[in-house]
């Protein structure tokens, strides 16, 4: 039991790093609907002369300050946001195989708190900062401790296998004996689905496959659990952050509109006042 308690920690940790990259990604999403590169062009008020204002050549200098390394620093909370989210179960896009131990996801939840947290979205970015900090610190204390999630057994657990003889190496062959009492996974499946309809359908199915398959292909049924843990996790992850965008463009109308900059900042192109949109 006590192992078990030992590992789950570690899992625990994992997911609320990965709960602290979903609400760097809904920050990213929100302060890009903010800060969105302006697609204009000019034609007519370009000329061939310099003018008192700008030299000619500057005329569509707004277009090129909107793309390219200029926009960077607007991106970085939706990129790091995204990039964190994968790190827990990448599926298709592979990680390069980070992080393998906390302390590298300590540095990693610093760099987030630090660079993709402070300094948007007023107190959002605050408070998602200092989570991603103090999760930080509660990695390093891990990895003292010598916790790991699943994710980082499986980077770690084929090489330590073939060497042989080692306690991670026993984890990870524990944690298979464990597996063979195949679950569904129906119950998280189901709760996934009311997220993201779409992939959480296609979760509740590989779940009623694994009823199927239990007796005939086990090999088949643990295939078909590990895809419905790995869909049920991204309409979780997907719905989180469609609703978190969503519902902080929503708190502008209640009483906490003072979590976000005003909604004047956003300059969509053709609106006549700051306002007129509301």
């Amino acid at each position: 039991m006590a192992g078990l308690r030992f590992s789950d920690l570690g899992n625990v940790l994992g997911l609320l790093g990965l709960a602290s990259s979903l609400f760097t990604t809904i920050i990213g999403i929100v302060y890009t609907w903010y800060h969105h590169p302006v697609l204009k062009l000019k034609w007519s008020e370009c000329g061939w002369s310099d003018t008192a204002a700008q030299k000619w050549v500057d005329c569509n200098s707004e277009w090129a300050s909107n793309f390219g390394m200029a926009q960077l620093p607007s991106l970085v909370p939706l990129l790091m946001g995204i990039f964190g989210t994968f790190m827990y179960r990448p599926m298709l896009l592979q990680v390069g195989g980070f992080p393998k131990n906390f302390v590298q996801y300590a540095i990693w939840l610093l760099f987030q708190g630090m660079f993709a947290n402070f300094g948007y979205c007023g107190k959002l970015g605050v408070i998602n900062g200092w989570f991603s900090i103090i999760l930080a610190v509660a990695s390093l204390v891990a990895e003292v401790t010598g916790l790991k999630t699943d994710r980082m057994l499986e980077l770690t657990g084929h090489k330590l296998v073939s060497c042989g003889g080692s306690m991670t190496s026993e984890k990870v062959s524990s944690r298979t004996t464990e597996k063979d009492g195949i679950k569904d996974y129906m119950p998280w499946a189901i709760v996934s689905a009311f997220f993201c309809p779409l992939l959480g359908g296609y979760g509740v199915y590989q779940a009623s496959q694994v009823k199927k398959l239990k007796k005939k292909d086990p090999k088949a049924a643990r295939r078909a659990a590990k895809s419905t843990t790995t869909w049920s996790l991204y309409a979780l992850m997907l719905g989180v952050v469609i609703l978190g965008a969503s519902g902080t463009q929503g708190l502008r109308a209640g009483p906490w509109q003072g979590l976000l900059p005003p909604f004047r900042a956003l300059p969509w192109p053709g609106l006549d006042s700051p306002n007129s949109c509301c």
